[in-house]
């Protein structure tokens, strides 16, 4: 009893150190990206919100970094807590920073995970470091650069899970919304992963409709998940698009856990999600810039033998049969724009 008295003791005046520490004041930074702030709360300035450009971005709480109060983050967590037994590493692969909630969260429940951000703005990260708890610590590795560009440096079959939360405004960046940025996220993936990104949007919820069709077209199980009102294109929100292999995602699990949150969130899968898709088809990359027809062709190579000239009545060669047709035209678009700057988190 005395022991346990004296830790708690401990705890308690450590906790008071650390209140004294922390500002309860607003600091304000204007980064590459956005005008960034950080606003602790009144009375427990451990707990921060993230705003850049005027919008909640993140929350944090110094203290405990299992506390999480944005739902969609939560949800992610969930999809964590599911994917293997609490306490097991997982390697991670976070497309966006932010606020650095769940990499702040994997690594306060699982020792030995391996987690790799991708945050663009640096001046973010720097007001991370200073405001928000982020620390250069064993597990985590932070890059400034594209998310993208991060993901297509992986490694195949080297994470365990993939995060995609990133935006510039509320907007997922264009480039982080297509099917081929999807099937790179798979690339990465173990055959035991799983894929999940956040989507800002508003009805008709085309970006988030194209995101999670790209997730149905290279994941054999996919699902959204969502609030009631925004499902049925009532309003508009946070929509969660989770991917992975046949039978691999949790969904009963995570879609309990969802209603059991404040404002309740609804799972859509299997033949709803189809029937909630509509027909929509997934964003494309766009096709690399045609060569004008008199541009000069290339020099050869020094180095590597020219073919001999063919007689006029040749016949045509056949097709490689393992040559890949050309990418189908780009189809729709969204309103991202081309950097990878990340609120939420």
């Amino acid at each position: 009893m005395a022991s346990r008295s004296r830790s708690r003791s401990g705890s308690r005046a450590r906790h008071e150190r650390d209140d004294r520490r922390w500002s309860g004041e607003p600091v304000e930074l204007q980064t590459p990206f956005a005008l960034a702030q950080v606003i602790p709360e009144a009375g427990r300035p451990w707990r921060r919100l993230l705003r850049l450009d005027g919008e909640d971005c993140s929350h944090v709480d110094l203290r405990d970094p299992t506390a999480i109060d944005f739902a969609y983050v939560r949800r992610f967590a969930d999809l964590c807590d599911l994917l293997a037994p609490r306490g097991e590493p997982l390697d991670v692969v976070h497309l966006g920073g932010g606020g650095f909630t769940l990499p702040r969260y994997v690594l306060a429940t699982r020792p030995g995970a391996r987690n790799e951000v991708a945050e663009i703005d640096p001046g973010l990260v720097e007001l991370a470091r200073a405001e928000l708890g982020l620390r250069s610590e064993r597990g985590l590795r932070v890059r400034v650069l594209d998310a993208r560009e991060l993901l297509e440096r992986r490694d195949p079959a080297s994470a365990d899970l993939v995060v995609l939360d990133a935006f510039h405004g509320t907007n997922v960046p264009s480039h982080l919304t297509t099917l081929e940025f999807v099937a790179a996220a798979r690339r990465a993936l173990r055959p035991g992963g799983a894929f999940a990104a956040n989507v800002i949007d508003v009805p008709p919820l085309e970006v988030a409709r194209g995101v999670a069709a790209a997730a149905a077209e290279v994941f054999e199980q996919a699902a959204v998940m969502a609030t009631r009102k925004t499902i049925r294109g009532r309003q508009g929100g946070n929509v969660v698009v989770f991917g992975a292999a046949a039978g691999l995602l949790p969904l009963a699990e995570l879609g309990r856990r969802a209603l059991r949150g404040g404002v309740p969130e609804l799972a859509v899968s299997g033949e709803e999600l189809t029937r909630w898709l509509g027909g929509a088809r997934p964003f494309r990359d766009p096709e690399p810039p045609a060569q004008p027809a008199d541009a000069p062709a290339p020099e050869a190579h020094p180095l590597r033998a020219a073919s001999p000239p063919q007689p006029a009545d040749a016949p045509a060669p056949e097709a490689d049969p393992l040559r890949t047709a050309s990418p189908p035209a780009r189809v729709g678009a969204c309103d991202g724009s081309p950097g990878s700057a990340t609120p939420p988190s």
